[in-house]
């Protein structure tokens, strides 16, 4: 692949004047385009195939703090807004039904969210005030033959890195860090994602680490997102999820995550086939077949396996999530591990395996919103199922530090079956448990 300075092609790198037009003419030219140490001010790149872009250690390609200087929101047809979160659906870097593209070098990609987000929400004083802000910094649309790797990505005002329909993907050696005020910081979000692999990244953001999702409705081609591999990563969120799948009304399924650390904060390991409480959404992606294993987590809670975020009484999720394994954890967690499905839809076939945990927290909790706890809820009871089928405990042992109060039940089982083998467990089960 040819390579080709953006400076000959009149990028001054000097951090205040627009180099956009001078980036973009050397990515139109074919090739990887090379980025000398400095600041290079852009608004929305668009990568051709059999291209990219190189940031040497030391070049900063810095987002635009002007809306005007991005792309508008229908772009392309699989683009869009959002309303709620108050986004333009501009981007950064953009790559829509290209192939062979790369993204590497060393440098930094920073979205500049200071630029669009500085205030105190008076709501919410742990968050930024929305804002009219820039969409996901880093766009890869129906994409084929991506490579991602050894850069620092920083400061999204929104989504860090999106890769939506994209088939044949490496990611490596990102160090992805967020300001977790900034509310839907994703670190890498992969949507009908396939043949993909994940490795050697250190991500910090407040909303999710990393995802897995099954939103098809505006692709072209209608994709599973399968055939994944998370490995030796470092994944921790301020205020959601370490590792989270689900949404859309796709299928999700045939995928790996070990060798994890999740450092602390909300929740390690989340699975939830629908996230939306409204009963006239879709029913939900169905998920099954995915492993977890050697993961050390001080996440609060460790794990939440659901159909849908309904309060109780209002299950509308007719999905399926089954074939889950989870083996070989050693942790701290201070809320409940939540496996629970709706009556409507089916939540079977959960494998816990080699699971040490030691349970600190004052067990019952209440649910809140962002503006307290995030949706903290916590009942006393470290493992909480509830219309949960064929759950398999295996040498789970459950430890409770001596300042935890509050525990009554190490498995409260509602409407479910379970078995456990070899385990440890010393607050035992609730009576209404069904073995």
């Amino acid at each position: 692949m040819r390579t080709r300075n953006v400076k000959e092609f009149g990028a001054t790198g000097g951090g205040t004047t627009l180099d956009t037009v001078a980036i973009q003419t050397a990515i139109d030219a074919g090739g990887l385009v090379y980025f000398p140490p400095g600041v290079y001010l852009s608004g929305t790149l668009y990568l051709r195939s059999n291209g990219g872009l190189e940031l040497s250690p030391g070049a900063i390609l810095r987002g635009s703090p002007n809306l005007a200087d991005y792309n508008p929101a229908d772009f392309v047809p699989q683009n869009s807004a959002s309303k709620a979160e108050v986004t333009s659906g501009g981007h950064l870097i953009a790559a829509v039904e290209c192939s062979n593209i790369v993204l590497c070098g060393g440098g930094t990609i920073d979205g500049n969210h200071p630029a669009f987000l500085n205030e105190t929400d008076p709501e919410c004083p742990l968050m930024y005030r929305r804002i009219a802000r820039p969409g996901q910094m880093v766009f890869l649309c129906e994409c084929t033959d991506v490579r991602i790797q050894d850069l620092n990505l920083k400061n999204a005002p929104y989504w860090t890195c999106f890769l939506h329909g994209c088939e044949e993907v490496t990611i490596h050696g990102l160090h992805i860090q967020s300001d977790p005020r900034v509310l839907n910081d994703d670190g890498i979000d992969l949507d009908c994602c396939r043949r993909v692999t994940v490795s050697d990244c250190i991500i910090s953001t407040g909303d999710d680490a990393l995802t897995l999702r099954g939103n098809n409705s505006r692709l072209k081609q209608k994709r599973d997102c399968c055939e994944i591999v998370v490995t030796n990563c470092i994944l921790e969120s301020h205020y959601a999820n370490a590792i989270r799948v689900g949404v859309g009304c796709g299928e999700i399924h045939d995928a790996l995550f070990e060798n994890i650390i999740v450092p602390g904060y909300r929740t390690a390991i989340s699975l939830v086939s629908n996230w939306s409480n409204d009963p006239a959404s879709c029913v939900g992606a169905e998920i099954h077949d995915i492993e977890f294993r050697n993961i050390r987590s001080h996440a609060r809670r460790f794990l939440q396996i659901k159909l849908d975020n309904a309060p109780a009484g209002n299950a509308h999720t007719s999905a399926t999530l089954h074939g889950i394994m989870i083996q070989h954890v050693r942790g701290t967690m201070e809320l409940s591990n939540m496996l629970r499905g709706n009556g409507a839809g089916k939540l079977y076939d959960i494998t816990l395996d080699d699971i040490r945990l030691n349970c600190r927290g004052n067990g019952p909790a209440p649910e809140l919103d962002f503006k307290g706890a995030w949706g903290h809820a916590s009942t006393d009871a470290a493992f909480e199922l509830n219309h949960a089928d064929e759950i398999e405990f295996r040498n789970v042992r459950i430890d409770y530090a001596p300042e935890a109060c509050g525990w009554h039940a190490d498995i409260r089982a509602t409407h479910s079956t379970f078995h456990t083998t070899m385990c440890k467990f010393s607050l035992g089960f609730q009576p209404e448990s069904t073995r």
